[in-house]
């Protein structure tokens, strides 16, 4: 309850900031492979695929409105490997604002759903996170770094989980004077599953494209 009555007033903070003068929107698409490694004490599992996904935010006085999407298809990353293939989908909402021109705020869920042919593994967790900008090139390249925690989560795993957190680095490359951009990232998010010594890790290499309106 600390960590959410604290999160809920970094939130009014951000929305204290300085109104802009228009609302913008921001429209991104994401190209990504994957790799899923599965502890759960008793069995171990990994898995990789490519997959695909998009993010819209919309950003009115100061505050700042997103979803997104992703979807993706995981196999064994061994060919003698014994784990079934599975579909990856993704949703979440947030939301959030800008405390200063290079710290960025958000909180919202997170639902993420593991689909085999007869069962389906779902995590579904509010999610507290911190982004930091820094540029390289101004007004062309730019770097960003950002952690994140889960304040609260239900899994339907038979060990639950106790910690989910995880973080995101990249760099991002916009031509002067131009709305469009691109990306290139690393995330890793990882799980502390209920049992002994188990979790879950899932890493990304995403390929981003994306514009600016206005």
């Amino acid at each position: 309850m600390r960590t959410l009555a604290a999160t809920c007033a970094l939130m009014l903070a951000a929305a204290a900031a300085p109104a802009q003068r228009r609302p913008s929107i921001g429209l991104r698409a994401d190209a990504f492979m994957m790799w899923v490694h599965s502890d759960t004490g008793l069995a171990r599992a990994s898995l990789r695929g490519p997959g695909f996904g998009g993010e819209g935010r919309l950003v009115v006085d100061g505050l700042l409105f997103g979803l997104g999407l992703l979807e993706g298809q995981l196999k064994p990353s061994s060919a003698s490997a014994t784990a079934p293939p599975l579909d990856l989908v993704q949703g979440t909402v947030y939301v959030g604002g800008r405390l200063a021109p290079w710290l960025e705020m958000t909180v919202g869920p997170v639902v993420r759903a593991y689909v085999a042919d007869s069962t389906t593994e779902r995590w579904v967790y509010w999610q507290a996170r911190a982004r930091v900008d820094a540029p390289i090139v101004v007004g062309k390249l730019g770097s960003y770094f950002e952690v994140w925690r889960a304040l609260a989560s239900d899994v339907n795993l038979p060990t639950g989980a106790r910690r989910i957190q995880g973080g995101e680095a990249g760099v991002v490359y916009q031509p002067p004077r131009q709305r469009v951009w691109l990306r290139l990232s690393y995330r890793m998010d990882d799980a502390l599953l209920g049992g002994p010594g188990g979790n879950e890790t899932m890493e990304a290499i995403t390929l981003s494209g994306g514009i600016a309106i206005p």
